[in-house]
């Protein structure tokens, strides 16, 4: 049994109220049996949804208690992510993947039974009891609103959860996809004697089929008891006219008179019933004729609510990545967005070097005696200086900056463009530390395929830039790594992948007018800017990489900006790397629901 006595959510008061609080929820109460659909139903903003997120964990409750079972949920053990499925009201699935390879990816997070015998036979029953077998190759974008509604409890399904929240699943659906809609969670309810399925709902079309309605009306429970009797208790004609009724007196009012009522109305409830309601016969046939099917005649024989045991790190991480290659493999605007980049912005380097970089000459020390004629030779040799130096810093911060670029392109919308998805996979059983790996080594070859080829085909066809090459491309690599780590980090913490990819714009605009390369700051703010500036590392670090060879006393005529070590340079943007991915693990870890 799922029981809520006095739950309370009280949280800070908006800027400029006159209250330093509000409470979102009062003194909920509630009882409910297992094997039960509940629907929670009331007008806008009266607090539906935050109860089914407090019910499922997602916000904690600051007074009453939650209990399952007879367990507490806030001092005792939570509920296992295998006991617990939550469906949000928005899609939880990527476009690209197909409906099966999404319940196949869910079942792997989630389970331990990708490679047993079970597997298949799991995934056609979930595919079955949902009735979207006949759509298993359908890509996720092309489905309908009724169907993606399907796939979002498919994926929960993948564990047998004791517990099914839904948030208002069939609103915005047609009369005919709400009616399937709700029938299959009645299905799901009496599949299983121990489960609770709870549905967040606007619509009073389909109450019938629910065995009790669950009344919220600006944060108070208002009524929990028998559809058929909603009418009866607000004295209206019809379920459309409750909302309508609320409005006539005051929530605590309301909720004042339940109270007096309550234990009437939820004792009809928790009575064990004689006979099943008309079509719950029906329903648990269904059920078992499903279950025999997806198991080749034999009855399932997991355990219908076992909490399964989560895969291993490693087990997630593969899972993860291999999705995610499958996903940008589909892309084909990404795909070719990255061979564009990857061709064409070397290529817009050596444009500024088609005529190569000529050898510097050493000014001969002996003085001519035509006094004119050494003038022009020195400053000739001053002019070719000046002309080798600026040709060589600008193509190596050129390179710097264009693959700081490629890299905030990589890594901008990469978490924050699917954060509702990373939602719902946390709350089911996804380690953070396995994600934040996968994105890692998924990143990690982007990294290494611009940032070298970027330093190889430049040097090649320049004719060799100064300095070692090895160095130049480990700083290229470092470089890269650090604006990706930092993006990604941005695109953790960012609430909407357009907030994440105009940080990183901005981030990756700073880079050149604040390296120093172009134009020198001021030694004050030079010191204070410099250790933010990963280009300036990266660009600095190569430059000084050539101090054994002549165009370094060129370079130096070129920036008043200090040259630091390559060592030095290398340490700076692995601290960038690492801080990088400190925000990213912080932004994933936390909590970002809508």
């Amino acid at each position: 049994m799922l029981e809520a006595i006095n739950v309370g959510l009280e949280v800070d008061a908006p800027p400029g109220s006159e209250q330093e609080s509000l409470y979102l929820l009062r003194e909920v109460s509630l009882s409910v049996p297992q094997g039960h659909l509940m629907a929670i139903v009331g007008p806008s903003g009266c607090g539906k949804t935050t109860l089914l997120k407090v019910i499922a964990g997602i916000l904690e409750q600051t007074d009453g208690a939650l209990k399952w079972e007879e367990r507490d949920l806030k001092e005792e053990e939570d509920l296992h992510p295998g006991e617990l499925g939550y469906v949000p009201q928005f899609s939880v699935a990527h476009d690209l993947l197909t409906v099966e390879e999404c319940v196949a990816s869910s079942m792997a997070l989630r389970t331990q039974l990708p490679g047993t015998d079970d597997f298949e036979p799991k995934l056609d029953h979930i595919l079955s009891i949902t009735g979207l077998t006949d759509l298993a190759d359908r890509r996720v974008k092309v489905l309908s609103g009724g169907q993606k509604r399907r796939l979002g409890l498919a994926l929960e399904l993948v564990t047998n959860p004791c517990l099914l929240l839904c948030d208002e699943v069939t609103s915005g659906l047609d009369p005919k996809s709400e009616h399937e809609i709700t029938e299959l969670l009645r299905v799901l309810a009496r599949e299983n004697k121990r489960r609770v399925v709870i549905n967040v709902t606007h619509s009073l079309a389909s109450l019938e089929a629910f065995d009790s309605v669950l009344v919220m009306y600006q944060g108070h429970l208002v009524y929990h008891g028998p559809p058929k009797l909603l009418t009866h208790y607000f004295t209206v004609e019809h379920p459309e006219d409750v909302y309508r009724r609320l409005t006539m007196r005051e929530a605590q009012a309301w909720h004042e008179s339940w109270q007096k009522k309550r234990s009437y109305y939820e004792a009809m409830l928790l009575e064990k019933k004689d006979e099943e309601e008309p079509g719950a016969d029906a329903a648990k046939t269904a059920s078992e004729e499903d279950e025999e099917t997806a198991s080749d005649g034999k009855k399932d024989e997991h355990h219908p609510l076992a909490s399964e045991e989560l895969p291993g790190l490693f087990s997630q991480v593969f899972t993860l990545l291999s999705r995610r290659w499958t996903i940008f493999r589909r892309d084909r605007g990404q795909v070719w967005l990255h061979l564009a980049m990857l061709i064409g912005f070397p290529l817009l380097v050596v444009i500024f070097a088609l005529d190569g970089i000529k050898p510097l000459k050493q000014l001969n020390q002996r003085q001519d005696s035509d006094i004119v004629y050494e003038m022009q030779r020195q400053a000739q040799h001053q002019l070719d200086q000046l002309q080798a130096g600026s040709i060589v810093s600008g193509l190596i911060m050129l390179q710097v900056v264009l693959v700081t670029l490629m890299a905030s392109n990589n890594a901008a919308r990469e978490i924050a463009g699917e954060r509702l998805i990373l939602e719902r996979e946390k709350l089911g059983g996804l380690s953070t530390l396995a994600y934040v790996i996968s994105k890692v080594l998924f990143l990690g070859v982007f990294v290494l395929a611009q940032s070298i080829w970027m330093g190889v085909f430049v040097d090649m066809v320049v004719g060799g830039l100064p300095g070692d090459l090895i160095v130049k491309l480990a700083l290229l690599v470092l470089a890269s790594a650090a604006m990706t780590s930092v993006c990604l980090g941005i695109s953790a913490l960012s609430r909407t992948p357009e907030k994440a990819t105009i940080l990183s714009i901005y981030l990756v605009g700073f880079q050149l007018p604040l390296s120093g390369a172009v134009l020198t700051l001021p030694d004050w703010l030079e010191g204070a800017v410099n250790p933010f500036i990963a280009a300036f590392w990266s660009w600095s670090g190569s430059l000084r990489s050539m101090s054994d060879t002549s165009f370094y006393d060129a370079v130096k005529q070129v920036t008043e900006t200090s040259l630091v070590t390559p060592e030095l340079a290398g340490f700076v943007l692995l601290a960038h790397v690492i801080i990088g991915l400190c925000m990213t693990y912080v932004g994933s870890k936390g909590s970002q629901w809508e």
